[in-house]
């Protein structure tokens, strides 16, 4: 497993590589901090905030969001920005993967680039690019040191290295600028909440000869998001404010304070269990480095993984080697009355819009047979599906691989009909998040009721 996993995460990576491959942009006084908007890497809960859930091991997510600001640049004199009168239009891209190392930790790449800007000639001294093209590479790693997908906390560590030439604000011969920040969330129904902070270090170098701007100094970072999720439309709402205050004292030039914070709303819509789609847009609340009047944003998350879907554990040497298990207990709840136990299972695999089991199906069947051998007097297989699609369909679904279920255990395994029933539940009792991949992949499980 492990060697299939490096395979796809070097597959991964190099299509990243092609990315960077368009050439470093060119800076005339716009440095790094040129986008203050950066989608997470690994595509879970919110748009730029991070929670503390990280990708499950194997999980893969690649991202590409597109966004559209107006009145970001610098301007130094006769400063004519304004929400109704536009005088510069930048159009940027990120370009972002993410995978799941071990449980509660995970890694991601970001390779933002500059597509094309729109400067008003006429409004005096002013920052832009000098040529189009890559500004930075980011990576990140996170950490979850305390919580469950629910909620928690995590630790973060990024490190951008600036592709900018002749950057004024990292200036010359600057180091890459590491964040350290601490991630915190709850789910309350529907509801999701976030919030993080952290310090900005930045390796600024010497000014540049002939520039007006001086490199930036450290800042402290801040951002807060909440979401509510809509099951039946598969949407999700998101809203979001993120910034930073200066740490240090640098000089400020022109009509940009090195305070900056903005406001986001938008809308993250699962078009299938593994693609998601994001449109929103937001305005400055505070005018500050790289803050846009206006910005409208759109993107795509897409989702696969893990390379085994079975749940069992690594390989072992044939001294070490321990039976293997598909089937989890789940406890069970006071109003429970006469079940003895219940067990759940992701590792009985259907067809896409069919009952027709796949993969490793009669392992998981057995083992649950020779559970069943020690006497029961009544099975009940619960079917589970996320919130994609319909409410109606889902349930139907979810009845009919119930049964498809009972009959294998009934023709093969030799379980006897009258002690065994089926029920589909669809999407009614979800133990995850259904507004992310790795939640609904937690969802779509198969659950059995034992009473002894």
């Amino acid at each position: 497993m492990k060697t299939e996993i490096q395979r796809s995460a070097i597959a991964v990576l190099a299509c990243f590589a092609i990315f960077s491959v368009p050439n470093h942009a060119n800076a005339n006084v716009v440095g790094s901090s040129a986008q203050n908007f950066n989608p997470t890497t690994n595509g879970l809960d919110f748009v730029t905030v991070q929670s503390s859930e990280t990708l499950k091991p194997g999980i893969f997510n690649v991202g590409l969001f597109l966004n559209y600001a107006v009145n970001s640049l610098p301007y130094y004199e006769n400063a004519a920005g304004s929400r109704t009168n536009f005088t510069d239009r930048l159009t940027s891209l990120d370009v972002n993967a993410g995978m799941g190392l071990m449980r509660n930790w995970d890694f991601g790449i970001s390779i933002p680039q500059v597509l094309s800007q729109q400067v008003d000639d006429g409004s005096g001294t002013r920052g832009e690019f000098a040529a189009n093209g890559v500004t930075e590479v980011r990576l990140n790693t996170k950490y979850r040191f305390f919580g469950d997908d629910a909620g928690g906390a995590a630790v973060i560590l990024s490190t951008g290295f600036n592709m900018i030439q002749d950057n004024p604000f990292a200036g010359r011969g600057a180091g890459p600028t590491t964040n350290f920040e601490l991630a915190v969330d709850t789910t309350v129904r529907r509801f999701a909440l976030g919030a993080n902070v952290g310090y900005r270090l930045r390796s600024k170098g010497e000014k540049i000869a002939g520039s007006i701007a001086d490199p930036l100094g450290s800042q402290w970072i801040a951002s807060a998001a909440a979401s509510y999720h809509f099951p039946g439309l598969s949407t999700k709402l998101i809203t979001e404010v993120f910034g930073g205050l200066p740490a240090e004292t640098s000089n400020a030039y022109g009509d940009r304070s090195l305070t900056s914070f903005e406001w986001l709303l938008g809308l993250k819509h699962d078009v299938t269990t593994q693609l998601a789609v994001h449109a929103g847009g937001g305005t400055e609340l505070i005018q500050g480095q790289a803050s846009p009047d206006w910005r409208v944003y759109a993107g795509l998350n897409y989702s696969f993984g893990p390379i085994e879907n079975d749940s069992r554990p690594a390989r072992q040497s044939p001294t070490e080697q321990q039976p293997v298990s598909y089937l989890e207990t789940v406890p069970t709840t006071s109003g429970s009355t006469g079940v003895a136990e219940r067990l759940r299972t992701r590792s009985i695999l259907f067809e896409f819009d069919s009952d027709k089991m796949i993969g490793r199906y009669d392992e998981v069947l057995r083992e649950l047979a020779g559970n069943l051998r020690t006497g029961f007097k009544k099975l009940t297989i619960e079917g589970h599906t996320d919130s994609v699609g319909p409410d109606i369909y889902n349930l139907n679904l979810s009845n009919k691989r119930a049964l498809a279920i009972r009959r294998r255990l009934i023709d093969v395994f030799n379980i006897s009909a009258d002690k065994v029933r089926a029920e589909g539940r669809g999407e009614a009792q979800p133990i995850a998040d259904n507004g992310n991949y790795q939640g609904r992949q937690a969802n779509r499980r198969v659950e059995f009721e034992i009473e002894r």
